[in-house]
């Protein structure tokens, strides 16, 4: 897809913009927010009060930060209401961010980023806030969202728990975000008529579908313009068989413990050894910077009591039910994706995007003949930037099928 003037104007003011961060003085450390499990704002509310999905519960002005400095953008946390993967009420937190001036129609981008993670330490209202890791360098893909006018939200998505990879509780944390950034008052925004778009790579990719898929029968007051998604990875099952032992072998297990926490008939108890039971202990403590490095080249089957965990019954009932393609999505796709990616496998998008076209859906397909699953990322970025910039402006979405 050609990078048309709009989205290199855009690009131009993205690095003019990170260009200003380095001059930028250091922000004082003790400025910087706490850590989730001291800060009462990321707290559970007890009573939980009766109110609808994406209503939000508390908010509070905040400053973004890239390297530990302060980045000039107008930005909220949002606590809102939301639904765990059996419909029970949480709180979850979002980051709404604005360029300072913002004139004309406000349309609205719901950014998922890769959080990747078993602990609030990585939640992106946390880093994002701190500047300090992952995934707060998916900011340089909202600057240039921002630069074009649009409001950006980004929602912590896993929940309170961190329940990493768990379809419905993620969809339900991304459709609420956008719910409850198009309901606060101080974005200025539309409510469920302001134009709305999507947009992730590779964990963010995860949440991004997965709220496409969920979208039509969770908020059907909702219309999506578009979901750009990159690097996605369509079928669990496929990739943590094809990963185990290997060099994202921390990624299957990561995984794993995100799974359990969702899903309680995962008997963690009977189905891990010792070992198996402190690996899960220690990297549900980890963000995937972390466990990616020491759980490389481990074997599931070391950690469990049975030979093969995907063979459990139990368990495939788990990855039955949270393997993209199960409902129709409600919104055209652009799907951008390496040949050659050796952690979102291109089989699975292959047939996913099959499956799509034969639904009907609106999708556009971009296969990357050179790259890595890091590397794409970096080429796809600005076909997205210009996918997303399209559908917001209201332009038809291209189809491949």
């Amino acid at each position: 897809m050609p990078v048309n003037a709009d989205i290199r104007r855009i690009l131009t003011v993205a690095v003019l913009a990170a260009a200003a961060l380095v001059a930028t003085p250091a922000a004082d450390a003790a400025g910087l927010p706490p850590n989730p499990a001291a800060d009462p704002f990321y707290a559970q509310p007890s009573p939980f009060p009766d109110v609808a999905p994406g209503t939000v519960l508390d908010s509070r002005p905040i400053t973004i930060r890239a390297l530990t400095l302060p980045v000039p953008i107008r930005a909220w946390q949002v606590k809102y209401r939301s639904s765990d993967t059996r419909g029970g009420a949480i709180a979850d937190v979002a980051t709404i961010m604005q360029p300072v001036s913002s004139p004309g129609p406000k349309t609205l981008v719901s950014y998922q980023t890769a959080q990747d993670g078993l602990s609030l330490d990585c939640a992106p209202s946390y880093v994002l806030a701190t500047g300090t890791a992952l995934p707060a360098e998916e900011l340089a893909l909202m600057v240039p969202l921002l630069a074009a006018g649009h409001t950006v939200v980004t929602a912590d998505y896993e929940g309170p728990r961190s329940e990493w990879t768990a379809g419905l509780n993620t969809a339900h944390g991304v459709i609420d975000g956008i719910r409850a950034a198009q309901s606060f008052a101080p974005a200025g925004l539309s409510g469920t008529a302001t134009p709305t778009a999507l947009m992730g790579y590779s964990g963010g990719a995860l949440a991004s579908q997965w709220a496409n898929e969920v979208q039509p029968s969770y908020a059907p007051e909702l219309k999506f313009a578009g979901v750009a998604a990159g690097g996605v990875p369509a079928d669990i099952e496929y990739v943590a068989r094809r990963i185990d032992g290997g060099v994202f072998a921390g990624i299957y297990i990561g995984a794993a413990v995100g799974l359990s926490r969702a899903f309680p008939e995962i008997d963690t108890a009977t189905l891990l050894n010792a070992r198996g039971k402190q690996a899960f202990e220690d990297v549900g403590k980890q963000c995937i910077a972390q466990f990616s490095v020491t759980q490389a080249f481990h074997r599931m089957s070391d950690y469990t009591t049975v030979p093969q965990l995907l063979d459990v019954p139990a368990v495939r009932n788990v990855i039955a039910q949270n393997v993209m393609g199960t409902r129709k999505p409600g919104s055209p796709t652009y799907f951008y994706q390496g040949i050659f990616d050796e952690l979102a496998l291109t089989p699975p998008v292959d047939a996913l995007v099959k499956k799509y076209c034969a639904e009907g859906v609106t999708i556009q397909y971009r296969r990357i003949p050179v790259g890595d699953h890091v590397t794409v990322a970096v080429q796809g970025a600005p076909g997205a930037l210009a996918y997303v910039h399209d559908r917001l402006a209201g332009k038809p979405a291209p189809s491949s099928c």
